[in-house]
C-alpha cells in the first residue's frame, strides 16, 4: 500500500487489514473498499466501494470534508447476512481465509492456497478471496507498478470456464 500512498501524495491516514478483520466484521466481499471515521474514531459510513475517479465518490468525499453535518445523512446500519445458513456459511469461508493467512505467514503457501480455494468454494463471490489466491499465485499482477485489473477479469473469466467445463450436464 505504502508505494501507492507515497506516489499519490495522500495526506490522510491509510490503514491495511493484513488479517482481514473489518472485512469479516462487516462481510465484505470486494476490494478496494473506503471507510469514512470521524475525528473521534467512530464509523459514520458503512463501509463502500472506493474509486476516487468516480464523480460520485469524489462528491460525497468532499461534502464529508466540508460540512460537518454530513456525518449524520451518513450514518447508516449495516445490513445483516440473510439467513442463519448463510451466515454460517460466511463464517467457515472467513475462518478458512484467517487460516490460509496464517499458514502463509508461516511459510506454508501450498496449505494456504489449499485453506483459500475452501473457502472460495463456499464463497465464489468473495472478491477478497480471489485476489488473495491471484496474488500469491501471480504476484507480478499486483505488485510489480500498477495492479492489472484487465487480467484479472481475464482470470475470472479463465476460472468460470474452467468450472462450467467440470460441471456436468
Amino acid at each position: 500500500m505504502r508505494p501507492w500512498h507515497d506516489a499519490a501524495d495522500a495526506d490522510f491516514v491509510t490503514l491495511v487489514d493484513s488479517q482481514n478483520t473489518f472485512s469479516t466484521r462487516y462481510n465484505l466481499k470486494a476490494i478496494p473498499y473506503g471507510v469514512l471515521i470521524d475525528e473521534a474514531g467512530r464509523l459514520i459510513k458503512e463501509p463502500f466501494n472506493i474509486n476516487v475517479a468516480d464523480q460520485k465518490t469524489l462528491t460525497m468525499l468532499e461534502k464529508w470534508i466540508s460540512d460537518p453535518d454530513y456525518n449524520v445523512k451518513l450514518l447508516r446500519d449495516v445490513k445483516p447476512v440473510d439467513g442463519r445458513n448463510a451466515h454460517i456459511t460466511a463464517s467457515e469461508a472467513s475462518a478458512r481465509f484467517q487460516l490460509g493467512l496464517v499458514l502463509l505467514d508461516v511459510g506454508k503457501k501450498e496449505e494456504a492456497m489449499a485453506e483459500w480455494r475452501k473457502a472460495l468454494a463456499l464463497d465464489p463471490q468473495n472478491w477478497i478471496i480471489h485476489k488473495q489466491i491471484w496474488a500469491v499465485e501471480h504476484p507480478d499482477k499486483f505488485y510489480d507498478g500498477d495492479v492489472d485489473y484487465s487480467w484479472q477479469k481475464g482470470q475470472l473469466e479463465r476460472e468460470k470456464n474452467k468450472l462450467y467445463e467440470r460441471t456436468p450436464d
